[in-house]
């Protein structure tokens, strides 16, 4: 079980220096446990960044096992695909052409980009690549960045992409000199790396975990830090932290207009829709639970619509699962995390949870609608305590999940009782009223999940 412990004493001093500007004396603050090890985290006194003590606090890429399961769960709903294209879409990508991926993982903003018919290249030491290559049929080559770049001379690109890489690096600052010699004149650098605002003590602990991501990651980046990179190589740069990220744009020349709320919901339908069509079903239904999530929480019902009734079938023919009448029993008794993917997708919860919301909405079946409800609270329960390295997503979405299942039961007993003799609806809704807010003041109490501090 992985647990964050808040330093009670912040004036213990690391032993080694901060790994993003070289600077002694971090201090200490907080310890990231894990089964096997405790990893402690420091803040630098001079560039803020945090970074974790030790000769060797993480795993290179090629040292990571990609067990099948990791990639199961990245492709099924790990991957934050929606992230991934924000700091692209904040810009009018009509000038690029090329596109280099500098640890691309599986390769979705690689496929992304190829699918708008652009030349894309991604990089990948780890077999994610190798397995995304094959999936998908994109151009992954099994290297780090410096050694393609000594291998290909002259190879530059309009779009230099880095993803939640440049903490896993060991020298962040040369990795970000790479960067720099793999863009064109007229090109861009676009980096993200987890936020530093996501850590303290009061933070979520799904974010909080998923950022140190101990074992992994070298240390947080400060968005100081991180602009410092590029500006010292004669760069223009900004640096913006949005939700839990830092995202980064650099280039030789002045910058394009950036505004990262102007994401482009079309062109990122379009995307899931073809990679719905993925011979893969693990890749297929992926990209339609993202799909039909996504349409749903933005209001497009129509692609909403189409993608729950090709969910439904794809859950049913493949999985073996009926999404309005799931039986679950088998998974809740599954302690190993990742474990069942194959039978249980990492969606699932999600799926049950906007499924439920969709049927109670569209066809107004109440029944329904509290059944997957009910089962979408303990599928993501058990993901964010099971699957906690990795159910950040069902971390966010249970307090939701349980203040709909309380609206959805206050409405399934007014329609059941209301049809009792005598019964009036306005005594009932009275009734109800009181017993959502006794319920309200009962999803209110503190969760397990919670920081506290080392004392």
């Amino acid at each position: 079980m992985l647990d964050v412990l808040f330093a009670a004493d912040r004036n213990r001093r690391a032993k080694f220096a901060c790994r993003i500007c070289g600077q002694h004396g971090g201090l200490h603050l907080l310890d990231a446990v894990t089964p096997g090890r405790t990893f402690e985290l420091f803040e630098c006194p001079g560039c803020g960044s945090f970074f974790f003590d030790g000769a060797d606090p993480a795993l290179r890429y090629t040292e990571m096992e990609m067990r099948d399961e990791l990639w199961l769960d990245y492709v099924q709903a790990g991957a934050g695909i929606s992230n991934m294209l924000t700091p692209l879409f904040a810009f009018d990508l009509a000038p690029y052409r090329s596109l280099l991926d500098s640890g691309c993982g599986f390769g979705f903003v690689v496929d992304f980009w190829a699918s708008r018919g652009g030349k894309a290249t991604g990089l990948e030491p780890s077999n994610y690549g190798e397995i995304g290559s094959e999936k998908l049929g994109i151009d992954v080559r099994s290297q780090y960045l410096d050694e393609f770049l000594s291998e290909n001379r002259e190879a530059r690109f309009d779009i230099v992409y880095s993803s939640e890489v440049i903490e896993h690096t060991p020298d962040p600052d040369a990795y970000a000199g790479s960067l720099v010699e793999a863009v064109t004149d007229n090109g861009v650098i676009v980096v993200t790396t987890p936020a530093i605002s996501a850590i303290h003590a009061n933070a979520d602990v799904g974010a909080m975990i998923a950022a140190l991501s101990p074992g992994f990651h070298f240390g947080i980046i400060s968005p100081e830090a991180l602009k410092g990179f590029f500006t010292r190589r004669g760069l223009y740069c900004r640096v913006l932290e949005h939700e839990n990220q830092t995202l980064c744009w650099a280039s030789r020349k002045p910058l394009p207009a950036i505004d990262p709320s102007k994401f482009s919901w079309r062109d990122y339908f379009n995307y899931l829709e073809t990679l719905s069509g993925n011979e893969n079903p693990h890749l297929s239904a992926g990209a339609l639970s993202r799909l039909f999530k996504d349409a749903l929480n933005t209001g497009d019902e129509a692609w909403a619509a189409a993608a729950y009734d090709r969910l439904t079938r794809v859950a049913l023919d493949y999985y073996g699962l009926d999404l309005e009448n799931p039986e679950i029993g088998a998974l809740l008794e599954m302690r190993k995390p990742l474990s069942g993917l194959n039978r249980f997708p990492s969606w699932l919860g999600g799926a049950l949870l906007f499924g439920g919301l969709h049927v109670g909405h569209s066809r107004n079946d109440r029944r329904t609608k509290l059944r997957m409800l009910d089962a979408a609270l303990k599928v993501l329960a058990r993901r964010a305590d099971v699957d906690r390295q990795f159910g950040q997503e069902a971390m966010h979405f249970l307090p939701f999940a349980e203040r709909q299942y309380v609206i959805a039961l206050s409405e399934a007993l007014t329609v059941s009782l209301c049809s009792a003799e005598g019964t009036s609806e306005g005594d009932l809704r009275h009734t109800l009223k009181g017993l959502t807010s006794v319920l309200d003041q009962f999803l209110a109490a503190p969760s397990e999940l919670t920081v506290h501090d080392a004392r």
